[in-house]
């Protein structure tokens, strides 16, 4: 990557990298990639879906979240959780692509668990989003969360406790081990059926109100959050 890595520094002190394709200063729009659950920002480079996007003429920057990829690791068990991803390394991670960019035009392109946490961050600042769109690979929701999807929301939360991370490696779930309380949050927000904050922050009614453009993709088996009444994307 000719644009070389970053690091930039959450509110609550976490170190984290930030990476970029290739260095421009010309305002051409950017797009954030962010993944998901067990992996980190070398999923965007392997899909090719970042090297695409440069051939389109798009300013790519890659994140790499807590506790994955060359950002720091948990200090200790338990100490971190998926809504850290949303209050804190989000908005560290938004600020510095559109300081390096002069505020260009932005959106957020996240798989699975990248993509809720970008959609909680958003219902959050809601009309003050300085991004333009935001798309979503594969994110499940707990909408209609079967009695099968249900009970493996469930295991996952239970072992992730029981050994203070989830094993995604060893069960050749990616490259990456989960920290516990990461995955274990968000997994309780699916088997409740609601994503409520530790402050009682309802994410849902907060993306009701949500009018920044949003395009939610997912297969067949795939979460169907996408089918939910979010704002269709339109050309940012």
């Amino acid at each position: 990557m000719t644009g070389g890595a970053r690091r930039v520094t959450t509110p609550d002190g976490v170190d984290l990298a930030l990476h970029r394709l290739r260095a421009y200063r010309d305002g051409r729009p950017a797009v954030l990639l962010v993944h998901g659950a067990f992996t980190n920002h070398h999923f965007w480079l392997h899909a090719g879906m970042a090297h695409f996007l440069g051939a389109a003429g798009f300013d790519i920057w890659l994140a790499d979240l807590r506790h994955h990829g060359e950002s720091a690791r948990e200090p200790r068990r338990g100490a971190w959780t998926f809504e850290d991803w949303v209050l804190h390394d989000t908005p560290t991670i938004v600020a510095r692509v559109r300081e390096e960019t002069d505020g260009a035009p932005l959106a957020w392109l996240g798989h699975s668990a990248g993509g809720a946490a970008g959609l909680c961050w958003l219902a959050r600042v809601a009309a003050a989003a300085p991004i333009r769109c935001i798309v979503t690979l594969g994110t499940p929701g707990p909408r209609r969360l079967g009695p099968v999807r249900r009970s493996l929301a469930a295991a996952t939360m239970a072992v992730s406790r029981l050994l203070g991370r989830f094993p995604a490696r060893s069960l050749r779930f990616g490259n990456e081990d989960e920290a516990a309380e990461i995955i274990a949050e968000w997994m309780e927000w699916n088997v409740r059926g609601r994503w409520i904050g530790t402050d009682g922050f309802d994410y849902f009614a907060g993306l009701a109100a949500l009018s920044t453009p949003y395009l939610g993709v997912a297969g067949r088996r795939a979460g169907r959050w996408s089918s939910a009444s979010a704002p269709a994307a339109r050309s940012w």
